[in-house]
């Protein structure tokens, strides 16, 4: 029998339009005889299960920058961890790491140049260091032998060329120092901009390896979605960290239904909602809002329609069969009424808050009379307050006569 609650709801809204049609009086307005009945109030709604925990597939912690998809595995498929799920377009991302390789390569080459040469250099310094000092040993011995042997301008001239000697030596010496300050100074400039380039590398090698991603965990791989709420899919682009899919985790499902601006009259948290996947029409899964999105949006930048998001708790989940999305038609159910007082959207006029229908007396007059509503849909309002059984509402104002 529920199969038929669609249809047995559609003839019993046809019923109720037919005895409005019955009860107009056509000699100069359009009404409808209020007369108790019951009824029940519903918003019709579509959606999809979606995932309320899930495992995320997304690009390593430490990759940055922007990439291309070249391929996905099909949505919803299922996968085992460590099957790859998503790949990423890698070739420029190889030349740049060939790049940063070659640097290396001539970096580690300047440095093991460089340090061939200091190291000549520093050879030829010891071996003048050596040489100015044997010089100063035999200067020095000259300067003591007896003025009676040399002439004292031989003498003076020995002195003299110690004293060079001596000059030459200490400057030898500071060409020693510096030249060991210079060559340590020249080897920190050189590995730290070897070991920038190896940090370079290691990045770019770590996002190649990345350009990979496999399914952490089992279970069925469902496409991510960019920040506009566009699903990645190949061809798009990602940056890093970005979360391009998930695994969700079984039985951790929720239902998001849409419903139109328009029809969302009287949908509050709490209501009831029946629902059916089209993938087992033959099955009712009830559940209950829990949450409503504050305004109304279009569901993508194509149409303009906009609609009110819903999310809903399933109250019983089965597993196998309610699976991540899985699409769904839904029924709200916002009030059930016990012989209530029914009127056409179009009877009720409204002025500062306040609500009023234009009643026709036994006179054939017609006359405001102040109501208080209580449930609606976006084309019946129940009437709480203010009127009577059998009472004729216009379904006009009185300026406005029926041209029927």
């Amino acid at each position: 029998m529920k199969s038929f609650k669609f249809l047995s709801r559609t003839l019993a809204c046809v019923v109720l339009l037919c005895g409005v049609g019955c009860s107009f009086d056509t000699s100069e307005y359009s009404k409808v005889v209020v007369e108790p009945q019951d009824h029940e109030f519903y918003v019709r709604a579509h959606g999809e299960i979606i995932s309320t925990q899930s495992v995320p597939v997304q690009l390593g912690a430490n990759v940055r920058g922007e990439f291309t998809i070249a391929w996905m595995i099909p949505e919803y498929s299922e996968v085992n961890e460590g099957d790859v799920v998503v790949r990423f377009d890698n070739a420029d991302m190889v030349q740049v790491r060939d790049r940063s390789l070659l640097q290396l390569e001539r970096q580690q080459t300047s440095i093991d140049t460089f340090i061939n040469s200091s190291f000549g250099e520093r050879i030829q310094l010891g071996h003048e260091d050596i040489r100015v000092d044997g010089e100063i040993d035999i200067a020095s011995i000259y300067t003591l032998l007896d003025d009676e042997v040399f002439s004292r301008n031989e003498l003076i001239e020995q002195v003299g060329n110690l004293e060079y000697l001596r000059q030459l030596g200490e400057f030898v010496q500071w060409q020693i120092e510096t030249h060991d300050q210079r060559h340590d100074a020249e080897i920190v400039r050189l590995e730290a901009n070897l070991q920038n380039t190896e940090q370079q590398f290691e990045t770019q090698q770590e996002i190649l390896d990345n350009m990979e991603i496999k399914s952490p965990a089992d279970g069925t791989f469902i496409y991510g979605s960019q920040w506009w709420g566009d699903k990645y899919a190949p061809g798009k682009t990602a940056w890093g960290r970005a979360q391009v899919g998930q695994i969700p985790v079984r039985g951790m499902i929720q239902a998001k239904l849409y419903v139109l601006e328009v029809d969302a009259v009287g949908v509050e948290v709490g209501q009831v909602v029946e629902m059916r996947m089209h993938s087992s029409l033959n099955q009712e899964i009830t559940g209950k809002i829990v949450d409503i999105s504050h305004i109304a949006s279009p569901l993508d930048n194509v149409n303009p329609t906009k609609y009110f998001t819903l999310s809903v708790d399933i109250d019983d989940i089965d597993a196998d069969l309610m699976r991540v999305g899985n699409t769904i038609d839904a029924e709200i159910i916002t009030g059930e009424l016990k012989s209530a007082f029914l009127v056409p959207q179009q009877a009720v006029f409204i002025d500062k808050d306040q609500a009023y229908v234009w009643v026709v007396n036994k006179k054939g007059e017609i006359e405001q009379r102040m109501v208080e509503l209580g449930h609606r849909s976006p084309t019946l309002v129940e009437i709480v307050d203010g009127l009577e059984k059998g009472d004729e509402v216009s379904l006009v104002a009185p300026d406005e006569p029926s041209s029927t």
